[in-house]
């Protein structure tokens, strides 16, 4: 009985294992909300945020087959960036892991799909069990993304405008003040031409009368009336 049991234990095993391994996975990735979705014999099974290419870099739509697995890659292409757990399905394009997992969620990559490193381990896994019963659709449009050139034009120059326009009224007000007032205020004035007047004062010799000329004729009628 005990071996009758363990063989039919062993049996179970085996075509569950087998099952497992005959069991279809459809990787399906969706550029326009940057989500996969793995289905495994019709049923989902994971739903997970990934970076598709960004502007210049589109990731291409259509049904693919893993053509190879590297359980760990660097890309000789961009300056030998990790790329672990990579599922090659088109040349150079794979689904590999990222340590950028803040960026996941939107368009950011050079063509790859980007996972986080924890779920590129468990897609890498399952595909490597079932590389024949793998199938990769890609669909989906990527968000439009402006360049970052293009966003810093947008807004620098309404700063710029900003500060310039503030720039030429505190400019054309000091014009007018300095046209309204070019030695300064009235009082200023004022006392200007005041202490002047009184260092004037100051500093002006006194002047003195010159003698009144001499009158001969005066003088002799006079001394002869007195006589």
């Amino acid at each position: 009985m005990r071996a009758f049991h363990c063989a039919a234990a062993l049996l179970a095993s085996l075509f569950l294992w087998s099952a497992e391994a005959a069991a279809s996975i459809v990787v399906r990735v969706d550029k326009t909300t940057q989500t996969m979705r793995v289905v495994v014999d019709g049923e989902q099974r994971y739903t997970w945020a990934v970076s598709t290419g960004r502007a210049g870099y589109n990731t291409p739509n259509g049904s693919y087959r893993p053509q190879r697995l590297e359980r760990s890659w660097r890309s000789r292409k961009y300056g030998m960036a990790p790329m672990p757990h990579s599922i090659f399905f088109r040349g150079g394009y794979a689904i590999h892991g990222t340590n950028m997992v803040g960026r996941l969620g939107r368009v950011d990559s050079h063509g790859c799909i980007r996972l986080a490193p924890a779920n590129a381990r468990v897609l890498f896994e399952m595909v490597a069990r079932q590389r024949g019963a793998t199938r990769i659709v890609i669909e989906g449009t990527s968000p439009r993304q402006a360049p970052p050139a293009l966003i810093a034009s947008r807004s620098a120059p309404r700063v710029a405008s900003t500060s310039g326009t503030a720039q030429m009224r505190l400019a054309s007000q000091g014009t007018r003040q300095a046209a309204a007032t070019p030695s300064g205020s009235r009082s200023e004035r004022v006392a200007a031409r005041t202490g002047q007047t009184r260092v004037a004062a100051r500093t002006a010799p006194a002047r003195v009368a010159p003698p009144a000329p001499r009158d001969d004729n005066r003088y002799f009628t006079e001394w002869y009336l007195r006589r």
